[in-house]
């Protein structure tokens, strides 16, 4: 073989973004003058440069070049141990290749962050947040979240508490920040807080704060800010009331009475005869009208019934208006160059009313798109941002009828960097009604 090479180093130890070298020296053992070409080769051969890329070699004569190679503090190649090599290659007698090899250790970077989204949210009870974190480095990275407030009056709870996060990727996780104080009516409050993010302890070494996020709770009170009114106004109007009985009715009520005690007693004892008199006539009456009086109580009767059948139908046609709560999480997954899709279809006597619509990403490049059949109702490109998209909205945005399908779609162009295929999700959310039937038309 007329053709050898060597590296001066076995391994070679790289810190992301800086550069690090080495020597590789090529020796022609042929009876010619030949030209090499030299080329990196492996995972990093595009991050490293050989200067010179040529060389020419008198017979028995060696020839020096440097490799450089520079890794970006990114998380495009990950921590850990790498092969590299040179491939040279003689012009002369091309089979005679040579490829010197050595070990490239890629140290660990940490470039982690996270964002609480709202910052700031509304409650009697619970604010509720979404926390996410941002790997930027290379190499996965578990952490741990934890809660505090400077007056220790808020709890915190973690959906996951414990979150691993791949190199060029995003985990999310719920937070709810719990007052241990009601307030029952009164002023708002504002509760502040933090959310702490600590590496877990690996290896025996304690965990290390990464990063901390500040959010804030509007704790609302339970009762609305009119109760105290309205209860002062019911204890005013029946203090009122009972006012006017002992100044005003109690003396008029006793007057009257008096009144009538002084008429003469003649007057009943005449009225005595009369009445033994008309008796039979009384009682003749009194059959008359309790006949009348059960003919009208068997009227009244009939017409509750009728009312309460309309207010039963007010009552279902209320019921059917307000319908069973709907959500439903579609995740979508594809490789580059290729979609995915799932659906839903609302069931027979049944309308979907949308009102919430959230759109989840990891960074990954291509079009999220929600669809009635095919037909969009909206979408977002996934690459302009890294947590969640929520939509609310106050009129539904969009009404399906039976049969139809909710469809969400994923074009995928590029994946997250550090990830193969596209990860993305939609939330969707509304009230699954009972459409009420139209009252057929009164014939003329």
């Amino acid at each position: 073989m007329s053709t050898s090479a060597r590296l001066d180093v076995a391994e070679l130890v790289v810190v992301p973004g800086v550069p690090a070298t080495c020597r590789v020296t090529v020796a022609n053992r042929g009876s010619v003058v030949e030209a090499y070409t030299l080329t990196p080769v492996g995972d990093l051969a595009a991050y490293a440069v050989i200067e010179p890329a040529t060389l020419s070699l008198y017979p028995d004569a060696e020839g020096n070049a440097t490799v450089t190679i520079t890794v970006p503090q990114e998380a495009v190649v990950q921590a850990g141990d790498v092969p590299f090599g040179v491939l040279v290659e003689p012009k002369e007698h091309p089979a005679d290749t040579a490829v010197p090899e050595a070990l490239v250790h890629v140290q660990p970077f940490s470039d982690l962050s996270a964002e609480l989204t709202p910052r700031t949210s509304h409650g009697s009870r619970t604010g509720r947040h979404t926390l996410s974190i941002d790997n930027r480095g290379n190499q996965p990275v578990t952490v741990e979240l934890t809660g505090k407030d400077p007056d220790a009056v808020v709890e915190f709870r973690f959906s996951p508490s414990t979150v691993e996060v791949q190199p060029g990727a995003a985990a999310f996780a719920k937070v709810k920040a719990r007052p241990l104080d009601r307030i029952w009516r009164g002023a708002p409050k504002t509760r502040q807080f933090s959310i702490v993010v600590t590496q877990v302890a690996h290896g025996g070494r304690p965990g290390a704060t990464i990063t901390t996020v500040d959010g804030m709770m509007v704790q609302d009170p339970i009762l609305p800010s009119w109760t105290g009114k309205a209860i002062a106004g019911v204890l005013a109007a029946a203090a009122l009331l009972t006012g006017l009985w002992f100044a005003v009715l109690k003396k008029e009520v006793e007057s009257a009475a008096q009144h009538a005690v002084e008429k003469p007693l003649q007057a009943v004892a005449k009225k005595a005869e009369e009445a033994k008199t008309t008796a039979g006539e009384a009682k003749d009456t009194a059959e008359t009208a309790q006949t009348q009086s059960n003919n009208t109580a068997k009227g009244q009767n009939n017409k509750d019934v009728v009312q309460a059948a309309k207010d039963k139908e007010a009552a279902a046609a209320a019921a059917a208006a307000v319908g069973e709560p709907f959500s439903r999480r579609f995740q979508l997954s594809a490789r580059p160059g290729r979609t995915d899709q799932a659906s839903f279809t609302v069931p027979d006597g049944k309308n979907l009313r949308i009102t919430d619509v959230n759109f989840e990403s990891q960074g990954s490049t291509g079009y999220l798109d929600l669809r009635r059949n095919s037909d969009s109702l909206g979408g977002v490109a996934p690459q302009y941002f890294r947590n969640i998209q929520d939509f609310r909205y106050i009129a539904p945005l969009a009404v399906l009828t039976p049969g139809q399908k909710v469809v969400v779609h994923l074009r995928c162009d590029a994946p997250a960097p550090g990830a193969t295929t596209c990860v993305n999700a939609i939330f969707v959310g509304g009230n699954i009604v009972t459409p009420v039937p139209a009252k057929p038309a009164k014939p003329s």
